[in-house]
Order: structure tokens, then C-alpha cells, then sequence
């Protein structure tokens, strides 16, 4: 039994919710697990190798180390083929980092002074291939330009990328974002305004408060707690709504009153759950509490959650059931 963070499970639910279709930065984009270069109209599959240290292992833009690098596109229109295409690598000193446009690296007075790799333009038939060994890390952006004969046009992409990448990225974002979904949750179902009071903390001193619980970890430990049920309609059917009556008590038997609860249900050998929403409608007293809404739909080993939510934080009891 643990507690949930609410914070992390918005974030999961707004993980589910992203598109697949994911802007990188720049040209680049990610189409389910494969990297696209846009360049204008025209696109290709992009990756990068750096064959002395990561073998045969792909890299979209970001990459871990200073050395030989090999950047390659795959044509996903025939048209690319007979296209003069050029490529530019040049330190990144527009000051927008990864958020860096071609109308940044154009107010560039001096192009060629911070340019480490080109490739004039050449006609590669399928594949484009360039080697690069760069000498140092940091931040870089990349320049693909496709030439258009008729009519006589240019297409331009960039993507800006660092060299000796940590794999950090925003993650201090995401985890500022959980401090302050957690603090939100502790406000909002009381326990931060009980702790104040219980700590004797003035209005005034609320902002020292908020401070320390950034510093308290998000996967807290409730008591724990044991969770039985009953059915006063006799054993579960198949497709027969019913409803349980549930009883929760600590591990010293201290029945629990006036809690939040939250029940789902599965069956894990077929990765699918009840067909209905089960509600806790009715607190009964000495720790029981009504359950209506369950219903199952085929036999098999179900797995019931119970997630309770008291003062003391919150707890997870999984109910194992074979119909």
C-alpha cells in the first residue's frame, strides 16, 4: 500500500494526452519513434550515429559526446533526389537556444566566423551523408538548404542541438511542476491549513511553511490500513449490478472514519476493467461504507483497488477476486 502523488498521476494523464506527432525543435519533429526533418514541403528521415562511442545506437538531434558524428537523411520525396542540398553547422550564438529560428541565425553578421562544418551543396541520389568530428561540446544548430530549380527557390530548416547532452532537458521543469501540484493538492483537501494550525504557524509565516514542504517527498506513507468487504445480495453474478459494503480499520483494529474513497477494478491477464464506475454513495458508521455500481462481465481473476484518502495521506488496498 502506498500513496498515489496526485501530481505525478496529472502528469501521466497529460503524457497520455500529448500528441503523437511531438514538435523536437526546429526542422526536426518525432512521427511515432522515428525522427523527420521538415524542410518546407520536403521531408526525411533524420538520425545521427557517433560510431566510436554508441555503435549502431540513433540520435535525433541531442547528442552525448564530442566526437565523430555521421548525420543522415533518407528522402520521403522522390523530388529531394535530384535536389542540390547543402549543410551547415555553426556554434550557436543567437542567445535563443533551443528555441532558435532562421531569423535568428540571419541577424548573424558574420556567418562563415562561427561556422564548424559545410557541406556545399551536392546532388546525392536517396541518402544524404555528412561526417563531422566535433572538437568540443555545447550548443549548436544545424542548417539544411534545398535548392529548387523551377521555380528557382530555397527551403531552409533548422534544428538546434547540444553536443554532450545529459539527458536532463526539462525534467526540472516537470519536477517543479509536481512541487506545486502537490502543494495545491495539500491545500485543497485541508491538510495544509490543519498542519498550520496544529504547528501554531501565523498567516505570516505561511510562506516559510509552503517552503518546507517542498521539501518533504511526494511518495509518503499512509497508515496502513486493511479493507474487507461484504455482499449483502449474496455472491457476485455476472452482469448483475450489486452493490458491497466495505469496512476499512488500521492494523490495530481503529476503524476509519470519514474517509475519500475511490475504487477501480481489472482483470489483468486481459488488460481491461469493470464495465461500470463503482461510487462510494453512503457512509455507514464503524468504518463501513456503501460501494454501488459493481458489476462484472465475464469470470476470471479481477483485481479490486481501493484507494483511501484520510488526514493522514493516502492508501492503496488491492482486493484479489476470482469469479
Amino acid at each position: 500500500m502506498r500513496r498515489v502523488a496526485s501530481g505525478f498521476l496529472l502528469i501521466c494523464a497529460l503524457a497520455v494526452c500529448l500528441p503523437e506527432h511531438t514538435l523536437a525543435h526546429g526542422g526536426v519533429v518525432l512521427e511515432g519513434d522515428q525522427c523527420v526533418i521538415k524542410v518546407s514541403y520536403l521531408s526525411a528521415h533524420f538520425k545521427i550515429y557517433q560510431p566510436q562511442v554508441s555503435g549502431h545506437e540513433e540520435f535525433c538531434e541531442d547528442l552525448p559526446d564530442a566526437t565523430e558524428s555521421v548525420f543522415v537523411m533518407e528522402y520521403l520525396h522522390d523530388a529531394m533526389a535530384g535536389m542540390p542540398i547543402d549543410f551547415r553547422i555553426i556554434r550557436d550564438v543567437t542567445g535563443m537556444g533551443r528555441f532558435a529560428r532562421m531569423e535568428d541565425v540571419e541577424k548573424i553578421d558574420d556567418l562563415d566566423s562561427v561556422t564548424v562544418f559545410y557541406q556545399e551543396a551536392i546532388i546525392e541520389p536517396d541518402v544524404f551523408t555528412v561526417i563531422h568530428d566535433f572538437e568540443e561540446k555545447g550548443n549548436f544548430i544545424g542548417i539544411v538548404t534545398i535548392s529548387q530549380a523551377e521555380p528557382r527557390k530555397e527551403h531552409v530548416a533548422v534544428f538546434p542541438f547540444e553536443v554532450g547532452f545529459t539527458g536532463i532537458g526539462y525534467w526540472p521543469i516537470f519536477a517543479g511542476i509536481l512541487i506545486l501540484i502537490q502543494i495545491q493538492y495539500l491545500v485543497m483537501n485541508g491538510r495544509l491549513k490543519r498542519w498550520l494550525r496544529r504547528s501554531g504557524v501565523t498567516t505570516g509565516g505561511a510562506a516559510a511553511a509552503c517552503a518546507l514542504l517542498l521539501l518533504l517527498p511526494f511518495d509518503t506513507r499512509a497508515d496502513e490500513l486493511i479493507v474487507s468487504y461484504t455482499t449483502p445480495a449474496g455472491a457476485p453474478e455476472i452482469n448483475r449490478i450489486h452493490s458491497w459494503i466495505l469496512h476499512i480499520e488500521d492494523e490495530s483494529g481503529v476503524t476509519i472514519e470519514g474517509a475519500v474513497i475511490e475504487v477501480v477494478g481489472s482483470m489483468p491477464e486481459h488488460d481491461h476493467g469493470l464495465p461500470t464506475m463503482p461510487r462510494v454513495t453512503e457512509e455507514l458508521g464503524d468504518g463501513d461504507y456503501k460501494l454501488d455500481g459493481m458489476r462484472f462481465h465475464m469470470s476470471g481473476y479481477w483485481e479490486i483497488v481501493v484507494t483511501i484518502t484520510t488526514d493522514e495521506g493516502t492508501s492503496e488496498v488491492t482486493i484479489p477476486l476470482q469469479l
